[in-house]
C-alpha cells in the first residue's frame, strides 16, 4: 500500500531477463496514491507515456514537466522507452530509486521502495542522528538512492542501463558586478518572480530572510504568520515588520500548539519524517483558516552566505576565519578547511543508544567522517574555490536535506511557494562572490532597493537599526550582553530574544511519551529518560533536544518497519 500523497514508478521486467540485455517487454507503470494536486502534478496519455512533476505548489492550468522549477519530474516517453528523471538547482524534492531483481522502482517516500529483506546504511543513519543528512545521493538503506541538486537520471527500460549526470550550475565568484549592481539585479529578479504567485501567507520572523520577502512592491505575500514564543523580542519586532507594509499579521503562541506523539506519528505517515512539527501545525492552521498555501525564506540563507564557513563554528572561530578576507596570510584556505571538517567529526557515541547501539555507531563513525571529508574535498575540487566548495557542500546537505523541509510541511494542505529557490535568483547567488555576500551584505542591498523601510528595524540579537555596517552590529550584540549580565542576573528573569523556545515541553510528558514509543533495541530509554532529566540543570534547551527526539523516531520508524531489519542489528556489530 502505497503512503498517502505519494506515487511509485515501476519498470519491470522479464524473469529470464539478465542486465543489459535487450527487452522489448519491459513495462513501465505509473501508481499514484491520494495525490495533493498542490503537491503533484501528472498526466498521462493513452499510448502509455506520462509525465509528473512533484513539489511546489503550481496554479497555472498549464504546466513546464520538461524543466521543473522548485521541484523534481519524471517523463516516461514510449517512443524511445526512456525514463527522465530531472531535479531542479535547489534539490530540495529528492527522489528515492532502486534496482530489483525484477527491474526498478521510483518513489518520492522511501518507505514505498523498502522491502522486508532490506539492510540499513548505518553510516548514513549515523551521520542523520548527527547532522540531520544523509551523505550525498545515499538513504538510511544500503542500495536504494536519492536524487541529487540539478540532477538528470536517464533509464532505458528495455536495457535498464542508466545515466547520470548532474548539470554544472552558473559561473561563480565572477567579480564582474560590485555588490550594489548585484543588489539591483537580484531585486528586479525577485520583484518579476513573486508576481507570478498567487496570494500566499509568509511565515514570518525578524530575521533577513523575511525581510527579502516582504520587501517587493506589489507583493502576494497577503498575510504574514509567527509561531513560537509571542513574548520574544523576536515577535515583537517581526509584528513591527509586518506593520510597516500594513499586512495582516497573525500570530500563534508555541505553548497552545499541541505536540505530542500522536502528532509525530500523523507527521510520519503524511511526510515519512516528523522534524519541524511546528511547522506542520502551522501549515495546517493556515491551510484551514485562510486557505492559503505558505512561504518560508529559509532558503535565502545562501543569498546571505549562511551557508559559507563563516557561519561554522563558535562565534569566536567564525570572527576569527572571517579574517582570512583581509589577508590569506593572516588565515590559511588550509586551516579553515581544516577547522571544518572538524565540524563534520560525527560522535563516536550518543547519549541515547543502547551497548547494541554503541557497538554499531561505533563501528560506522571512522567511515562515515572519511565519507564526508572526501565529498568535501570533491566539492571543493569542483569549485575551484575552497569557499564555494564549503557552500556547495552545505547546499547539497544542511540546506537541501534538513531545512527545505520546513516549507515542504505544506505538502498535504494548500502547499508551498519557494520563490527564492528559482533557478533564475540562485544562479545570481552563485555568481556572486561569498565575500560580497558574506553577513548578508548582498540580501541589505536588495531590501535596500525593494524597501528600504525594512532596514530600519534592528535584528532579534542587536539594538540598532540593521541598516548599519556588521561591525557595529555586532558592537551592539555585545553591549546588549554586558546590559542583561548587569541588569538581569537570573537567568529565568532574562528576555526571550528569539521564538524558539520550546522550555514548556520539559514540565509535561512529551519526551517521556515519544521515548517509550520507540520499538527498536538501538536505544536505551533509560539512558534517554536520566540525559533529559537533568537538561535544564546542564542548559541544554528543549528546541534541540525535540530535534534530536525527532530524529530518533524518524529512524525508529524506518528501522521498525519490518522484523528482518532488527536482525541486521547483530550483523552490523559481528
Amino acid at each position: 500500500m502505497l503512503k498517502p500523497n505519494s506515487f511509485l514508478v515501476t519498470i519491470s521486467v522479464p524473469d529470464n531477463y539478465s542486465n543489459g540485455q535487450m527487452n522489448a517487454g519491459a513495462d513501465t507503470t505509473l501508481k499514484i496514491q491520494q495525490a495533493n494536486p498542490y503537491y503533484i502534478r501528472h498526466k498521462t496519455y493513452d499510448d502509455g507515456r506520462f509525465e509528473l512533476f512533484f513539489g511546489e505548489r503550481k496554479d497555472a492550468k498549464t504546466f513546464d514537466f520538461l524543466t521543473p522549477v522548485n521541484g523534481t519530474s519524471v517523463i516516461y516517453t514510449t517512443a524511445d522507452h526512456a525514463l527522465t528523471v530531472t531535479s531542479d538547482m535547489a534539490g530540495a524534492e529528492p527522489l528515492f530509486y532502486r534496482s530489483t531483481n525484477s527491474g526498478m522502482l521510483f518513489s518520492n517516500r522511501l518507505e514505498n521502495l523498502i522491502g522486508t529483506s532490506d539492510e540499513p546504511d548505518w553510516s548514513g543513519i549515523h551521520c542523520y542522528l548527527t547532522f540531520g543528512y544523509t551523505p550525498g545521493e545515499s538513504t538510511f538503506f544500503k542500495d536504494v538512492f536519492q536524487t541529487l541538486s540539478n540532477q538528470t537520471i536517464k533509464i532505458d527500460t528495455r536495457t535498464l542501463s542508466v545515466t547520470k549526470h548532474i548539470s554544472d550550475i552558473s559561473e561563480h565568484n565572477q567579480a564582474t558586478n560590485s555588490p550594489e549592481n548585484k543588489g539591483k539585479q537580484f531585486a528586479h529578479q525577485l520583484t518579476n518572480i513573486m508576481q507570478q504567485y498567487e496570494p500566499m501567507a509568509l511565515m514570518m520572523s525578524a530575521g533577513w530572510d523575511s525581510r527579502t520577502l516582504l520587501a517587493p512592491a506589489d507583493s502576494p505575500v497577503c498575510l504574514t504568520y509567527t509561531h513560537g514564543d509571542t513574548s520574544s523580542r523576536e515577535c515583537t519586532i517581526a509584528k513591527r515588520l509586518s506593520g510597516a507594509v500594513r499586512t495582516d499579521h497573525y500570530f500563534k503562541d508555541v505553548k497552545s500548539l499541541l505536540i505530542n506523539n500522536e502528532l509525530l506519528d500523523i507527521m510520519l505517515e503524511k511526510h515519512g519524517h516528523c522534524l519541524f512539527p511546528i511547522w506542520h501545525l502551522s501549515s495546517k492552521l493556515i491551510s484551514e483558516q485562510f486557505y492559503l498555501p505558505i512561504s518560508g525564506g529559509v532558503i535565502g540563507a545562501r543569498l546571505g552566505g549562511h551557508n559559507g564557513f563563516s557561519s561554522t563554528g563558535s562565534r569566536f572561530n567564525k570572527s576569527i576565519n572571517s579574517l582570512h578576507f583581509f589577508s590569506p596570510r593572516l588565515i590559511s584556505e588550509r586551516k579553515i578547511v581544516k577547522d571544518f571538517k572538524r565540524t563534520l567529526s560525527p560522535p563516536q557515541q550518543f547519549w541515547f543508544t543502547s551497548n547494541k547501539g554503541a557497538a554499531i555507531f561505533q563501528n560506522s563513525g571512522t567511515n562515515l567522517e572519511i565519507c564526508l571529508h572526501e565529498q568535501l574535498d570533491n566539492f571543493i575540487v569542483q569549485a575551484e574555490d575552497f569557499s564555494f566548495g564549503i557552500e556547495m557542500f552545505n547546499y547539497e546537505h544542511t540546506s537541501r536535506q534538513y531545512m527545505m523541509k520546513q516549507p515542504s510541511m505544506a505538502k498535504p494542505f494548500h502547499g508551498y511557494y519557494s520563490p527564492l529557490s528559482h533557478p533564475d535568483l540562485l544562479k545570481i547567488v552563485y555568481a556572486t562572490p561569498f565575500k560580497q555576500r558574506l553577513q548578508n551584505r548582498l540580501t541589505k542591498e536588495v531590501i535596500k532597493n525593494l524597501n528600504n523601510t525594512l532596514l530600519h528595524f534592528p535584528m532579534a540579537a542587536t539594538l540598532i537599526k540593521a541598516k548599519h555596517p556588521i561591525v557595529i552590529q555586532e558592537l551592539s550584540r555585545v553591549a546588549r550582553i554586558i546590559y542583561e549580565k548587569s541588569f538581569y542576573r537570573l537567568k529565568h528573569n532574562r528576555p526571550s530574544l528569539g521564538w524558539f523556545n520550546y522550555e514548556h515541553l520539559y514540565t509535561g510528558d512529551f519526551f517521556k511519551t515519544i521515548i517509550h514509543s520507540l520499538k527498536s533495541d538501538i536505544w536505551s530509554k533509560d539512558r534517554m529518560l536520566r540525559t533529559i532529566a537533568s537538561n535544564q540543570n546542564n542548559n541544554i534547551d528543549a528546541g534541540s533536544t525535540m530535534d534530536m527526539i525527532t530524529k530518533i523516531k524518524t529512524i525508529d520508524y524506518y528501522l521498525s518497519r519490518n522484523s528482518r531489519n532488527m536482525a541486521k542489528v547483530k550483523e552490523a556489530i559481528q
